[in-house]
């Protein structure tokens, strides 16, 4: 702040405040007391926060606004605000200055305060300058004369419309009212019946009775799971470039079971963010933390595992403070909260919390939880152990049968042994070589067999993969224990003479694709013999001498096993033997029938356990790390993850703990107790006004994303504080707060706008009528569906993918296609659309769908003429106008009137009969001069023809089935 100058100027201005103070003195003596947290800090966080709040990065002057010590302490250039003494304050002094070089805000900041806003400054100066916290900061409080429940938000209403002369508008007429209630409560429209019968009704009940049964049904679930899927950044692929699939559907069915449940919001909130950490958690609860693994994944090659599970850590902590407590804590990545109280060590405090789970941006998406039902895991249990038993049973026979083929071969005994890589290599009490120890990449055995006197005409090697239920492999490295062996060489001394054994005729009992026996003797290391994919079986090979060698006395022979493939495909444990008779008849290895079968048991028993495994569901959950392998968590400078500055523990933040105590190190579990505390008065508030949105249209507080300094004043504070302590109070049940929002007065209003409304209270900001806007992308298509007949109520399970324009799914790197569904899958509810981030079905982003990359706290509603041509043409519309056209072709008579009937709920007009009718018969007589035109149509509809009813007048009628289902009317929820 510059230190002003010029005291003559200054005393006109004090004299001149005098005067204003005195003025403003006697004008405000009969109003209300200011609210710091209302009324003043929002003033102040939008003007002077940035450069005299908590950020110290940018703070000017070195002066603070935001706390109350700084900003009524005395100062180089005076006190900021002297309580009581406007004159005195240089705050004042600054705002009302006409000297530029004084001037606050400077005009550099291209921000200016209006009359208004200074005056409220003054007046809360005059008042005593009482400090608080923002209000969304401070607890609920509302007074003991409003009653409970729905009475209560009617009081708190009708204050606030008596103040401008306003009162409520009369409830909607019952057909009105079904149609607004199954719209908001499940997200589809009552049946012609329902509203009969609910109009007809003269139980003083029947309202109530009404919801209760939305509320029951299981079309409930499926209809707030969206508004949570949005909050979670739910999708079916991890996002990036590759946006490769991933399987996330069976948390969407948790979510939908837990809502039909009314599982408290509470609990939910435990089981979303440290299910995992929970006494006794079960599969269900670990289920639940998936919430927090639907953050992208990069599977792009050369990307930095760490750098993206950080980058996914912090949109944890993002997440998590915006959907619980409303708040934008993102900037606090780089440098401390221009605005609330959220510095940069709170930040990294909080992911801190985070940054203790296994996942890593790993491929396979791991750890995973294996979801099986209870037939599924029985069986699976079965299966593993007969396969055990089998592999034991099999592993004995062969060792059987390679001794049952033994005639005529004798086991060399090692007398030493070398690998080049460091490997041990042992001799085992069956003549057989363990190789242990360091694995190498890359290994030579160079082997001295104590060789007996008689005739050699032939070489054994046997490739041993143990005996047991977990079979380790012929090879050595587990991942893919197969062996390469390059080159195979062999010398026999004698007596200190060395002879070179030519090798010839080699024959094994299996040889990989492209992987032959006989090139271990083709002097080329970039080939050799493989035996994949049967690397858990023994295998053997011979290999004749080209001449037979005749010893008088015992020698040693030399062998020299090259193997150079790579990844350790290296031999683990092999036996090798001689044979002096005749050479060409032997055979490598020759299975008895006992063991052909076993094998064929066990290859049968393998099958039936792929198909069980290919049935379950493998879901990315959070696990956390074992204390031993804990991360250590720093502050990045700048945000840049390889820039670290001073270590953070993990912590809850400093000046929003709303008198939350921890015990030792925060957890999740932690950070989800704190979110749900008594103290929090953000939750509560944030939840409530998140719901009310969803029913009027807009929340008390219109910025849902943001309850901090730079956000919305509530419309309304009492009443948002009433909901906030009914959702509280009544132990975080999402139907109870509902039930009492919909059975108030205020709810069941009328739509319509008179000019006085539309004066006094254009955006319906002070609840003078019913909510009347356009409902989300899910509830106009599931609607359509619904009344063309066509809904498939097939619930749960995974996604599918309805009709969509050709060619969007043309991805670089990624060879998944879309597959339009056939049959009931192809008009199943919104909800279960596959969405792929990159590429989002076309009518969710156009009517304000989100992608999934990131939590979408609010769908801002747009109007654009593409959402005219959606509803008229989009695949699902036209076909939804088929569906309807069938329908109404059903009868002969009155086939218009039952069309607009089923869609606009309420009974119609026979003007708006005759409108309708007379669009029939015009398009008729286009279609009886176009007849191709009226088969293209249907064909499009995927309409069936009755035989009863002409060509042009089906086709007619698919054109008025989707006038009717573009009406704004039907388009609207009233």
């Amino acid at each position: 702040m510059r230190v002003p100058g010029r005291q003559g100027d200054l005393l006109m201005r004090v004299v001149f405040l005098a005067v204003i103070f005195g003025l403003q003195l006697r004008l405000s003596a009969a109003e209300e007391p200011l609210r710091f947290g209302r009324d003043v800090l929002p003033i102040l966080s939008a003007n002077c926060f940035s450069c005299h709040g908590p950020d110290e990065s940018q703070r000017k002057a070195g002066l603070r606004l935001d706390l109350e010590s700084e900003a009524k302490g005395s100062h180089s250039g005076g006190t900021p605000i002297v309580a009581g003494k406007v004159a005195e304050s240089t705050l004042v002094q600054r705002i009302t200055s006409s000297d530029p070089e004084v001037l606050m805000p400077p005009p550099d900041s291209h921000r200016t305060l209006t009359e208004v806003q200074k005056s409220i400054l003054q007046r809360w100066i005059t008042e005593g300058a009482q400090w608080g916290r923002h209000w969304s900061f401070e607890s609920p409080v509302v007074s003991g004369e409003v009653p409970a429940g729905s009475a209560g938000i009617d009081r708190l209403a009708e204050v606030r419309l008596a103040a401008r002369g306003l009162g409520l508008r009369p409830a909607a007429d019952r057909y009105t009212l079904i149609r607004r209630l199954s719209l908001d409560l499940i997200g589809l429209p009552p049946t012609v019946a329902e509203a009969e019968a609910f109009a007809a009704s003269a139980d003083p009940r029947a309202l109530e009775h009404l919801v209760d049964t939305l509320l029951a049904r299981e079309d409930f679930g499926e209809h707030w799971a969206r508004m949570w899927m949005d909050l979670a950044r739910y999708a079916d692929t991890k996002g990036y470039e590759k946006d490769l699939g991933r399987t996330m559907w069976p948390w969407r069915d948790w979510l939908v079971r837990s809502l039909n449940a009314d599982v408290s919001l509470d609990v939910l909130t435990e089981q979303l963010l440290a299910g995992d950490l929970l006494s006794g958690a079960e599969d269900q609860q670990r289920l639940a933390t998936a919430f927090h693994r639907n953050t992208m994944s990069n599977d792009e090659g050369g990307t930095d595992d760490e750098e993206f599970r950080s980058i996914a850590v912090k949109d944890r902590v993002d997440t998590t403070l915006q959907v619980w407590m409303g708040l934008t804590a993102g900037c606090a990545k780089c440098h401390s909260h221009k605005y609330d109280p959220i510095s940069i060590t709170d930040y990294y405090g909080l992911y801190a919390i985070f940054n203790q789970t296994e996942d890593a941006d790993r491929y396979d998406d791991a750890p995973t939880l294996e979801l099986l039902g209870d037939q599924q895991r029985q069986k699976r249990s079965e299966l593993q152990a007969r396969q055990a038993d089998l592999r034991v049973r099999l592993e004995e026979s062969r060792a059987a049968d390679m001794l049952g083929g033994d005639e005529g071969w004798r086991v060399l005994s090692l007398a030493a042994g070398e690998s080049q890589g460091g490997a041990l290599l042992k001799a085992k009490a069956d003549g057989s070589i363990l190789v242990s120890g360091v694995r190498p990449a890359e290994d030579v055995y160079t082997l001295t067999l104590e060789t007996p006197a008689g005739v050699m005409t032939a070489l054994r090697l046997q490739a041993l993969p143990g005996i047991g239920a977990s079979v380790a492999g012929v090879g050595r490295n587990g991942t893919d224990p197969n062996f390469v062996l390059s080159e195979l060489e062999a010398e026999l001394v004698t007596g200190g003479r060395v002879q070179r054994l030519r090798l010839v005729r080699p024959r094994a009992d299996f040889e990989q694709n492209n992987w032959p026996v006989a090139a271990a003797l083709d002097g080329d290391l970039k080939t050799g013999w493989a035996i994949s994919p049967r690397q858990r079986e023994p295998h053997a090979a011979i290999f004749e001498l080209e001449q037979p060698v005749h010893l008088s006395a015992a020698a040693e022979l030399r062998l020299v096993m090259r193997q150079h493939y790579g990844n350790s495909l290296t031999f683990r444990q092999f036996r090798w033997s001689v044979h002096g008779g005749e050479a060409a008849g032997l055979q490598p290895l020759q299975a008895s029938e006992k063991t052909r079968g076993l094998q064929s048991e066990l290859t049968a028993v393998d099958q039936e356990l792929a198909a069980v495994a290919a049935g379950v569901s493998k879901v990315p959950v959070l696990s956390a790390l074992p204390v031993e392998r804990q991360r250590e968590t720093r502050i990045h400078r700048r945000g840049n993850f390889l820039d670290p500055g001073e270590p953070v523990q993990p912590s809850l933040p400093s000046e929003l703990r709303f008198g939350y105590e921890l015990r030792g190190p925060a957890t999740r579990l932690d950070a989800a107790r704190w979110l749900m505390s008594p103290g929090n008065p953000l939750t509560a508030r944030v939840w409530s006004n998140r719901i009310w949105s969803r029913l009027f249209g807009q929340g008390l507080v219109e910025t849902e994303e943001d309850f901090g300094a730079l956000g919305s004043l509530p419309s309304n504070a009492e009443l948002l504080d009433f909901l906030a302590l009914e959702y509280r109070q009544n132990g975080w049940s999402l139907k109870r707060l509902l039930k009492v929002i919909v059975l108030s007065r205020v709810y069941a209003q009328d739509s319509h706008v008179t000019e006085q409304l539309r004066r006094e209270d254009p955006g319906n900001v002070l609840l003078s009528r019913g909510g009347r806007f356009r409902p989300g992308a899910e509830v106009l298509r599931d609607q359509m569906l619904a009344v063309s007949g066509r809904l498939s109520l097939k619930r749960g399970g995974p996604p599918v993918m309805p009709p969509q324009p050709e060619g969007l799914w043309r991805s670089t790197y990624n060879g998944q296609k879309w597959v339009n569904a056939e049959g009931e899958d192809r008009y199943r509810r919104g909800l279960y659309t596959y969405l792929k981030r990159t590429t989002p079905h076309p009518m969710g982003t156009t009517f304000d769908g989100g992608s999934g990359e990131v939590c979408q706290i609010r769908r801002i509603r747009t109007n654009t003429p593409l959402q005219a041509l959606v509803t008229l043409n989009d695949p699902t519309s036209l076909e939804c106008a088929g569906g309807l056209a069938e329908w109404m072709s059903g009868e002969l008579d009155q086939r218009v009137e039952r069309g607009l009937r089923r869609a606009l709920i309420r009974p119609v007009t026979q003007d708006e009969v005759a409108a309708v009718e007379r669009l029939l018969a015009d398009v008729r007589v286009m279609f009886e001069e176009h007849p191709e035109q009226a088969v293209a149509l249907l064909a499009g509809a995927r309409a069936q023809r009755p035989q009863s009813i002409s060509q042009a007048e089906f086709a007619g009628l698919v054109v008025v089935a989707s006038t009717i289902l573009n009406l704004d009317e039907f388009l609207s929820r009233r």
